[in-house]
């Protein structure tokens, strides 16, 4: 069933502007506020259905007969008709079903628990300190090419056993190949989403063989043993969701550290209670998350005929869950357009931003305890943290191009020390 007030046209064209020009991309809080009032759930002219509302959202995220689609499946364009199929061979574990999805997920998951995090983060802390050092040096910095990007790379790189130097070279084709899954992705970004993905193969391929001659105690070395020991993973799945952990282990993380410093910049009164209470820290990542989340919107396929929402919907029905929208549903949370750092003390439910069910995100333990360590770190180091303005062309941060994977360009800061 669909809630409506806009003709679907009209919803449609909203939130293609949205997704497709640098205006929408920039700032896309008034259009998804505009859509959970006046359209909550429609149905696009392309075909599938858009849902806006937390409590949608959530349901399609969580309900098992909703998943990835099928290879045999006549899917529909996307919102501004830039949907792609990824061919079965290059599919990692994100965009597989069980039981393929459970068997590849279970082999990794055990390096992502809360309790191997915790082990974890004295090493992850060591991996900080060096980077903190150089800023509190130079008095100033661009946190996301300085500390963003490097400080989630080195602490995945250590889990996997990748090499922490000489790989420098593929971060940015690490970053072109998240074109495969962004909405606002053109001909050319594809392009070179297609010519990084075969970099990329060859890189890890190469690495693999290596790991293979001289093991360690790493998780990639982990996992080949488990693809010699039997037919659990196959080399072909080896390659590809060890590219996908390694992708996934940085971006969003860098995301979430540039998000947050710039909503913390932009909300000073929150900074300094954050300041003024470290033990907010765990609230302040989820709301975070919460308000700019690193990752805007995703996708669930009718697995099978479903009810759901009132209606019956067909195998290959598909529907776009605006996962950075949901978070901000009143219905869910009181007040949202308000940045909070306390909000997550009180008993409200967990963002999206992860997604949910059998495809929440693996390392969202990680990505919170990285988070923590980060803020913490800067508020202990930093007597005062401040938006260098000299350095934009603008009076705040530049959102890169993509929608998908929400973060900033730049995000230039001076610093003092405490």
């Amino acid at each position: 069933m669909v809630v409506t007030e806009f003709e679907p046209a009209e919803a449609d064209r909203l939130l293609t502007d949205t997704i497709l020009t640098d205006e929408g991309r920039q700032d896309p809080y008034p259009a998804y506020a505009t859509l959970r009032e006046r359209s909550p759930r429609w149905r696009a002219q392309q075909g599938g259905v858009v849902l806006t509302r937390y409590a949608d959202c959530h349901e399609a995220l969580r309900n098992p007969r909703l998943g990835r689609p099928e290879s045999d499946m006549e899917l529909p364009p996307g919102i501004g008709g830039r949907a792609r199929q990824v061919p079965d061979q290059q599919r990692s574990m994100l965009a597989l079903n069980p039981p393929d999805h459970t068997r590849i997920r279970a082999l990794v998951s055990r390096a992502f628990t809360p309790r191997r995090v915790e082990e974890l983060r004295p090493v992850i802390e060591s991996l900080l300190d060096p980077i903190l050092e150089r800023f509190a040096d130079q008095q100033q910095g661009d946190v996301m090419s300085e500390l963003a990007m490097p400080f989630p790379v080195a602490v995945i790189s250590e889990l996997l056993g990748v090499p922490g130097e000489g790989n420098e070279h593929i971060r940015p084709m690490v970053r072109d190949v998240t074109a495969f899954i962004d909405a606002a992705s053109d001909d050319e970004a594809i392009e070179r989403a297609t010519l990084a993905a075969m970099e990329l193969v060859g890189y890890f391929s190469e690495l693999i063989e290596e790991k293979r001659a001289h093991p360690d105690d790493r998780l990639l070395s982990a996992l080949i043993e488990v693809e010699e020991a039997g037919d659990r993973l196959s080399p072909a799945e080896l390659i590809i969701n060890t590219l996908l952990l390694y992708a996934a282990g940085f971006e969003t993380t860098s995301n979430l550290i540039g998000n947050g410093l710039w909503a913390l910049l932009d909300n000073p009164d929150q900074l300094d209670r954050l300041r003024a209470d470290r033990d907010l820290l765990p609230s302040a990542m989820w709301e975070i998350l919460r308000y700019d989340s690193p990752v805007q919107l995703n996708s669930r396929t009718a697995l099978t005929d479903v009810e759901l929402f009132g209606a019956t919907w067909q195998r290959g029905d598909t529907f776009t869950v605006l996962q950075g929208c949901a978070n901000r549903d009143a219905g869910a949370y009181p007040d949202p357009e308000r940045f909070d750092v306390g909000r997550f003390a009180e008993e409200v439910p967990p963002p999206l931003s992860f997604g949910w069910g059998a495809h929440h995100c693996l390392g969202a333990h990680l990505a919170r305890a990285e988070g923590e360590i980060v803020f913490g770190a800067l508020l202990d180091r930093f007597a005062s943290i401040e938006l260098d303005a000299v350095e934009l062309d603008d009076a705040r941060p530049h959102y890169r191009s993509s929608f998908t994977l929400r973060g900033l360009d730049t995000l230039p800061v001076r610093v003092t020390a405490s």
